[in-house]
């Protein structure tokens, strides 16, 4: 009879065993069935049905939130295509489950629409480039082209994570349009001069700066503007916290044509940081004025290209 009893226990633990593995194998074996060459698919579980399925279809809505252009309405309006394929109850948990689902083909239909207007105002603006010879009137057009072409490359990125095997949308022809911005923004030289202590540490952060912009700096070349900078650096103890660091700062920036001799931009930034290394005090109010910097070097830069 003891023997009997210890059996039973035993079943009983196998068959709860198999109850709590169960719903991840119905849950494997269901999406298995689907055509994910077709479909994006999401997964959800909740204590009521709607909760599950507003989680699965939450799940497929990750991939558009984490999208640049999230907040472009056709984005909601795909979003919204998305369905509801199954639910079902677990008995044991009483949890419900829910899988959703979203046609890759709806989705690269609607984002088609927008990427043909998008290419068609690309091209329109890089067939102005045939009429400049203006180096610096190429770079004012490609400054307006420059929020299309960012734009563009929010929406051949949700296209790619749409299709299944991840392809672009005409990437070929993007990737030319892209090539030709990038050749005009080449076509105007800068030269950067960061003079002062840690000065590395500024001219790494303002050369940054001109790269997110598309520009670059000229090494062994003309340029055509000029940019000198001039660092200073105080060094101090805490009077007040022992074994406290400060480092006090200041970068005076100044933004020359060449070609005309203007300076067109000119500031100081300074800043002031503190730590319990000396070393670390200065890397960080450097990098601080570093980022200030780049930031005020853009813009006068861009201004200055836009109006010039």
């Amino acid at each position: 009879m003891h023997m009997k009893k210890i059996l039973a226990v035993l079943l009983a633990a196998a068959f709860a065993a198999g109850c709590s593995t169960a719903n991840k194998n119905t849950l494997s074996y269901k999406l298995s069935k689907i055509n994910t060459e077709k479909y994006l698919t999401g997964t959800g579980s909740g204590a009521t049905k709607d909760e599950a399925s507003a989680r699965a279809k939450e799940d497929i809505k990750k991939i558009f939130d984490a999208s640049y252009i999230a907040d472009e309405p056709v984005v909601a309006d795909i979003y919204n295509h998305a369905f509801i394929k199954e639910t079902w109850k677990d008995k044991k948990t009483q949890n419900y489950y829910a899988i959703a689902l979203l046609e890759r083909k709806v989705g690269k239909d609607m984002l088609k629409n927008n990427l043909d207007t998008l290419d068609s105002r690309l091209n329109g603006l890089v067939a102005q480039f045939k009429d400049k010879q203006d180096k610096f009137a190429k770079v004012k057009t490609a400054l307006k082209i420059q929020p299309l072409l960012v734009k563009r490359n929010g929406f051949e990125d949700l296209y790619e994570k749409i299709d299944y095997n991840g392809a672009g949308y005409d990437p070929q022809n993007f990737a030319a349009l892209k090539n030709i911005v990038y050749e005009a923004m080449n076509e105007v030289k800068f030269s950067l001069n960061v003079l002062g202590k840690n000065s590395e540490i500024l001219h790494t952060y303002i050369i940054d700066a001109l790269n997110k912009m598309g520009l670059t700096v000229a090494v062994n070349e003309t340029s055509d503007i000029a940019i000198d900078v001039n660092s200073e650096i105080v060094e101090f103890p805490s009077k007040k916290t022992n074994e406290l660091y400060w480092c006090s700062a200041t970068a005076t920036v100044s933004l020359k044509d060449v070609s005309t001799g203007g300076i067109f931009g000119r500031f100081s930034i300074s800043d002031r940081q503190g730590s319990f290394r000396s070393d670390e005090a200065v890397k960080y109010t450097m990098n601080a004025i570093g980022k200030k910097a780049g930031g005020e070097i853009t813009k006068k830069t861009y201004d200055y290209l836009e109006r010039r």
